[in-house]
Protein backbone atom coordinates (compact mmCIF):
# COMPACT_ATOMS: atom_id res chain seq x y z
CA UNK A 1 0.00 0.00 0.00
CA UNK A 2 2.79 1.78 1.04
CA UNK A 3 4.59 1.09 -1.93
CA UNK A 4 1.70 2.37 -4.34
CA UNK A 5 1.35 5.50 -2.54
CA UNK A 6 5.20 6.79 -2.93
CA UNK A 7 4.75 5.57 -6.58
CA UNK A 8 1.74 7.80 -7.32
CA UNK A 9 3.90 11.10 -5.69
CA UNK A 10 5.49 12.66 -8.36
CA UNK A 11 9.34 11.86 -9.46
CA UNK A 12 10.49 16.17 -8.55
CA UNK A 13 8.01 16.12 -4.84
CA UNK A 14 9.74 13.07 -3.67
CA UNK A 15 13.32 14.44 -4.89
CA UNK A 16 12.12 17.63 -2.82
CA UNK A 17 10.91 16.03 0.03
CA UNK A 18 14.12 13.82 0.57
CA UNK A 19 16.02 17.02 0.21
CA UNK A 20 14.27 18.80 3.13
CA UNK A 21 14.42 15.82 5.24
CA UNK A 22 18.54 16.14 4.50
CA UNK A 23 18.26 19.58 5.26
CA UNK A 24 16.30 18.50 8.59
CA UNK A 25 18.97 15.74 9.46
CA UNK A 26 21.71 18.29 9.08
CA UNK A 27 19.88 21.06 10.85
CA UNK A 28 19.62 18.69 14.21
CA UNK A 29 23.18 17.49 14.12
CA UNK A 30 24.50 21.03 13.97
CA UNK A 31 21.50 22.35 16.68
CA UNK A 32 22.47 19.30 18.70
CA UNK A 33 26.40 19.02 18.43
CA UNK A 34 27.97 22.19 17.22
CA UNK A 35 28.33 25.36 19.37
CA UNK A 36 25.61 27.75 19.79
CA UNK A 37 26.19 31.05 18.23
CA UNK A 38 26.63 33.73 20.82
CA UNK A 39 23.67 36.12 21.32
CA UNK A 40 23.86 38.84 23.76
CA UNK A 41 21.45 41.68 24.05
CA UNK A 42 22.48 45.31 23.12
CA UNK A 43 20.28 46.55 26.62
CA UNK A 44 22.94 43.99 28.38
CA UNK A 45 26.00 44.86 27.15
CA UNK A 46 25.16 48.62 27.95
CA UNK A 47 24.15 48.05 31.52
CA UNK A 48 27.65 46.11 31.87
CA UNK A 49 29.66 48.85 31.13
CA UNK A 50 28.19 51.39 32.74
CA UNK A 51 28.07 48.92 36.06
CA UNK A 52 31.31 48.62 35.54
CA UNK A 53 32.04 51.89 35.73
CA UNK A 54 30.21 52.73 38.78
CA UNK A 55 31.95 50.00 40.38
CA UNK A 56 35.36 51.01 39.71
CA UNK A 57 34.35 54.33 41.19
CA UNK A 58 33.09 52.78 43.99
CA UNK A 59 36.45 50.77 45.04
CA UNK A 60 38.30 53.94 43.52
CA UNK A 61 36.28 55.92 46.43
CA UNK A 62 36.42 53.66 49.57
CA UNK A 63 40.53 53.63 49.04
CA UNK A 64 40.59 57.23 49.44
CA UNK A 65 38.19 56.93 52.24
CA UNK A 66 40.89 55.06 53.99
CA UNK A 67 43.77 57.43 53.29
CA UNK A 68 41.49 60.27 54.53
CA UNK A 69 40.32 58.05 57.98
CA UNK A 70 44.05 58.24 58.65
CA UNK A 71 44.92 61.52 57.88
CA UNK A 72 41.68 62.36 60.33
CA UNK A 73 43.58 60.43 63.40
CA UNK A 74 46.78 62.41 61.91
CA UNK A 75 44.99 65.57 62.63
CA UNK A 76 43.54 64.95 65.52
CA UNK A 77 46.84 63.41 67.27
CA UNK A 78 48.59 66.93 66.29
CA UNK A 79 45.94 68.79 67.81
CA UNK A 80 44.81 69.98 63.65
CA UNK A 81 41.16 69.83 64.89
CA UNK A 82 39.61 72.19 62.35
CA UNK A 83 41.75 70.13 59.30
CA UNK A 84 39.96 66.97 61.03
CA UNK A 85 36.88 68.59 61.24
CA UNK A 86 36.63 69.68 57.67
CA UNK A 87 38.07 66.07 56.57
CA UNK A 88 35.47 64.74 58.49
CA UNK A 89 32.44 67.01 57.15
CA UNK A 90 34.00 66.42 53.56
CA UNK A 91 33.18 62.27 53.78
CA UNK A 92 30.20 62.39 55.53
CA UNK A 93 29.53 63.69 52.26
CA UNK A 94 31.27 61.76 49.84
CA UNK A 95 29.32 58.74 51.79
CA UNK A 96 25.91 60.32 51.02
CA UNK A 97 27.44 60.08 46.87
CA UNK A 98 28.35 56.52 47.83
CA UNK A 99 25.15 55.67 48.35
CA UNK A 100 23.77 57.38 45.37
CA UNK A 101 25.89 55.28 43.46
CA UNK A 102 25.58 51.78 45.14
CA UNK A 103 21.16 53.33 43.79
CA UNK A 104 22.56 53.71 40.16
CA UNK A 105 24.71 50.60 40.28
CA UNK A 106 21.33 48.47 41.47
CA UNK A 107 19.20 49.70 38.99
CA UNK A 108 22.01 48.41 36.06
CA UNK A 109 22.43 44.90 37.72
CA UNK A 110 18.48 44.75 37.52
CA UNK A 111 19.04 45.50 33.66
CA UNK A 112 21.25 43.33 33.18
CA UNK A 113 19.46 40.43 35.03
CA UNK A 114 16.22 40.82 33.33
CA UNK A 115 18.64 40.54 29.68
CA UNK A 116 19.81 37.44 30.86
CA UNK A 117 17.28 34.90 29.63
CA UNK A 118 17.45 36.18 26.01
CA UNK A 119 21.75 35.44 26.28
CA UNK A 120 22.75 32.54 24.44
CA UNK A 121 24.22 30.13 24.68
CA UNK A 122 22.94 29.12 28.18
CA UNK A 123 26.62 28.70 29.80
CA UNK A 124 27.05 32.30 29.08
CA UNK A 125 23.95 33.44 30.86
CA UNK A 126 24.90 31.34 33.69
CA UNK A 127 28.20 32.93 33.69
CA UNK A 128 26.62 36.32 33.91
CA UNK A 129 24.02 35.25 36.54
CA UNK A 130 27.37 34.62 38.61
CA UNK A 131 28.66 37.77 37.69
CA UNK A 132 25.68 39.71 38.56
CA UNK A 133 25.39 37.75 41.91
CA UNK A 134 28.61 39.19 43.12
CA UNK A 135 28.06 42.66 42.50
CA UNK A 136 24.71 42.29 44.21
CA UNK A 137 26.78 41.18 47.28
CA UNK A 138 29.15 44.41 46.81
CA UNK A 139 26.43 46.30 46.98
CA UNK A 140 25.44 44.91 50.63
CA UNK A 141 28.59 45.08 51.64
CA UNK A 142 28.61 48.84 50.97
CA UNK A 143 25.55 49.45 52.76
CA UNK A 144 27.21 48.09 55.70
CA UNK A 145 31.07 50.03 55.20
CA UNK A 146 28.68 53.16 54.72
CA UNK A 147 26.86 52.25 57.95
CA UNK A 148 30.42 51.47 60.16
CA UNK A 149 31.67 54.67 58.10
CA UNK A 150 29.08 57.41 59.23
CA UNK A 151 29.51 55.74 62.74
CA UNK A 152 33.21 56.25 62.73
CA UNK A 153 33.14 59.57 61.61
CA UNK A 154 30.59 60.49 64.01
CA UNK A 155 32.74 59.15 66.50
CA UNK A 156 35.60 61.35 65.79
CA UNK A 157 33.57 64.84 65.36
CA UNK A 158 32.18 63.80 68.77
CA UNK A 159 35.89 62.89 70.39
CA UNK A 160 37.21 66.29 68.61
CA UNK A 161 34.64 68.38 70.15
CA UNK A 162 35.30 66.89 73.38
CA UNK A 163 31.84 65.56 73.53
CA UNK A 164 32.83 62.23 73.73
CA UNK A 165 35.80 60.54 75.94
CA UNK A 166 36.86 57.17 76.17
CA UNK A 167 36.40 56.10 72.36
CA UNK A 168 39.50 54.86 71.32
CA UNK A 169 38.26 50.99 71.43
CA UNK A 170 35.44 52.28 69.75
CA UNK A 171 37.38 53.88 67.17
CA UNK A 172 39.48 50.54 66.62
CA UNK A 173 36.33 48.47 66.42
CA UNK A 174 34.78 50.72 63.60
CA UNK A 175 38.24 50.77 61.57
CA UNK A 176 38.86 47.15 61.51
CA UNK A 177 34.92 46.37 60.28
CA UNK A 178 35.50 49.46 57.45
CA UNK A 179 38.55 47.74 56.26
CA UNK A 180 36.85 44.41 56.21
CA UNK A 181 34.42 45.69 54.16
CA UNK A 182 36.66 47.65 51.80
CA UNK A 183 38.44 44.51 51.16
CA UNK A 184 35.36 42.45 50.61
CA UNK A 185 34.20 44.95 48.11
CA UNK A 186 37.39 45.29 46.53
CA UNK A 187 37.58 41.28 46.50
CA UNK A 188 33.60 41.45 44.75
CA UNK A 189 34.32 43.27 41.78
CA UNK A 190 37.85 41.56 41.20
CA UNK A 191 35.12 38.62 40.90
CA UNK A 192 32.83 40.19 39.01
CA UNK A 193 35.08 41.43 36.53
CA UNK A 194 36.88 37.93 36.42
CA UNK A 195 33.41 36.44 35.56
CA UNK A 196 32.57 38.95 33.08
CA UNK A 197 35.89 38.32 30.99
CA UNK A 198 35.00 34.48 30.89
CA UNK A 199 31.36 35.30 29.86
CA UNK A 200 33.46 37.16 26.56
CA UNK A 201 35.55 34.06 25.91
CA UNK A 202 32.56 31.70 26.08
Amino acid sequence: MFKNFYHKIPRRVRILIFFLLIVLAVWLIFKNFAPESKNVPANFLQARQTASLIAQDIVAVSGRTAENINKISDFDKNKEYTEALNLISEELNNNRKAREKAINLSAQLEIMAKNVSSISPASAGQTAIQAISSETALISRLINYNDYLIKLLEILQAKILEKEKNSNEKIMELIGKINDEAKAINDLNNNFNSLMSEFDKI
